[in-house]
């Protein structure tokens, strides 16, 4: 029996799904490294910005806003109508998950729908397993995955960008042209960190720089296959750092009562004048110098960047400096 069951999951992480008459890529690599950005550079747009679910598009492990109701349209439109009723009652991307966590609903699903909405979605139940779900460098899991499968899988013919910060899509497709996405980490730092923060104000920040560690290293000296050659310094990091948690108060001072973080401050911080003290008081810098494990060599005379990590050491496709000033050619 234990053999049995290891076959099973075998034969499922080779079963791949069908992409005929679409081309697939991944944009890869930490969050907020400027995916999306590039999508728009060459003019592909998230998937829930269209009405005919075919063409070019842009499918995110994140979530969009109304992105549970274009689901429901998605299904609706490509002949899965008791799939797409029931999604009216989950939230997020869930409803790719009734097999492996919801049981009765699939089972309701099994027994309502037609012949033909199973035939359709077979392959994609097919392939819901937790194996599946494991990334392919780590082991990590992420069910979110299933839902670019599937929603890639239900798209008509046109080019289709996924971005997710783990490869682990490769486990349903074949042929994905894949990208790694990086950002100079200042700029990470002080523009595409503080731009989330102010959205998000409760940003795991520590665990952003943990998952930029996953996919880059730091070198003493420069990588000349790496897509960026500036030495940094300690010091420019700390100020990166500084920029990074003052923009909160900055967001504050120009919107008043409609910066999303005005509502977190009396609920959470007590005060503005509070909130301001935790801010400049708060030295990121110190979780920088324990993940990166910079040495006291780096400290000293700088240091440079190259792909490496418990994920960049594995994955060997290439790196885009999504600050370069060049377009993303797919």
């Amino acid at each position: 029996m234990k053999y049995i069951k290891l076959y099973e999951q075998f034969r499922l992480l080779l079963e791949k799904l069908d992409h005929q008459g679409k081309n697939l890529f991944l944009l890869c690599g930490p969050s907020a490294t400027g995916k999306t950005y590039l999508a728009d550079q060459i003019g592909i747009n998230h998937w829930t910005k269209s009405s005919d679910f075919k063409g070019d598009c842009l499918i995110t492990s994140d979530n969009e806003d109304g992105e549970m109701e274009k689901i429901t349209q998605l299904l609706e439109a490509k002949g899965c109508a008791k799939l797409a009723e029931i999604s009216k009652t989950f939230k997020d991307d869930l409803i790719f998950s009734i097999k492996a966590y919801y049981q009765d609903v699939y089972k309701k699903w099994e027994a309502e729908a037609s012949e033909e909405e199973k035939k359709i979605l077979e392959p994609v139940w097919s392939i819901t397993t937790e194996e599946n779900i494991k990334c392919p460098n780590t082991g990590q899991k992420d069910s979110r995955v299933w839902k670019l499968a599937s929603i890639a899988y239900l798209w008509g013919p046109g080019k289709i960008l996924f971005d997710d910060v783990r490869p682990t899509i490769k486990n349903f497709y074949d042929g994905i042209d894949e990208h790694i996405i990086y950002t100079p980490i200042t700029t990470y730092l002080s523009d595409n960190l503080s731009k989330r923060l102010i959205k998000e104000p409760n940003m795991n920040i520590k665990g952003k720089i943990e998952k930029f560690f996953e996919w880059f290293q730091l070198s003493e000296t420069p990588d000349s296959s790496f897509p960026d050659d500036k030495k940094y310094t300690i010091q420019e990091i700390d100020a990166a750092f500084k920029t990074l948690m003052k923009k909160p108060i900055d967001d504050i001072d120009k919107y008043g009562t409609g910066s999303p973080i005005r509502g977190m401050v009396n609920t959470e911080f007590g005060d503005i004048a509070n909130l301001n003290k935790i801010l400049s008081n708060y030295e990121e810098i110190k979780d920088f110098i324990s993940i990166s494990k910079i040495t006291d060599k780096m400290k000293e005379n700088g240091f440079y960047f190259k792909k490496g990590g418990i994920q960049g050491d594995k994955d060997k496709s290439p790196v885009f400096n999504s600050r370069s000033g060049k377009k993303l050619s797919l």
